[in-house]
């Protein structure tokens, strides 16, 4: 698993273009832990390439993110229609003590969630079986 920092925060978040379009399909919550995995459909991620019938390729994916320690988390019912608009993942600071924080949208998440580390991987598996999106 890869672990998501400082130096490579931005990058991480370009590469998979905000989670933008993307749908949290499970939560499951270790309590023993204190450790929270997220499955997600990513739908954009990497460069996207613009093929002949002038549809978008948007290189979809499945990712499994651990968020490790958790100090706070807070989630709303979610529906299979609650889709991100741009994911919300930086560090911040609770009584003098850095976090980091994972919400799925800034204005008003479906999930938010403050941790000591996120760690993530892609999950190679057909994706399409259980994720279609239209490309315009």
């Amino acid at each position: 698993m890869n672990k998501i920092t400082k130096d490579n925060l931005n990058e991480f978040i370009k590469y998979y273009h905000e989670f933008h379009d993307s749908y949290i399909t499970n939560v499951n919550y270790d309590i023993a832990k204190s450790e929270i995995e997220l499955l997600i459909n990513v739908c954009w991620s990497g460069e996207p390439i613009l093929k002949d019938d002038n549809a978008y390729q948007t290189n979809k994916t499945k990712m499994r993110i651990i968020l490790n320690n958790v100090e706070q988390c807070n989630n709303k019912e979610m529906f299979s229609w609650d889709y991100i608009n741009k994911v919300f993942i930086k560090y911040i600071k609770l009584d003098n003590k850095e976090f980091i924080c994972f919400a799925s949208d800034e204005q008003d998440p479906v999930i938010y969630i403050v941790c000591e580390s996120i760690k993530y991987e892609e999950i190679k598996d057909d994706i399409n079986k259980s994720y279609s999106y239209i490309d315009s």
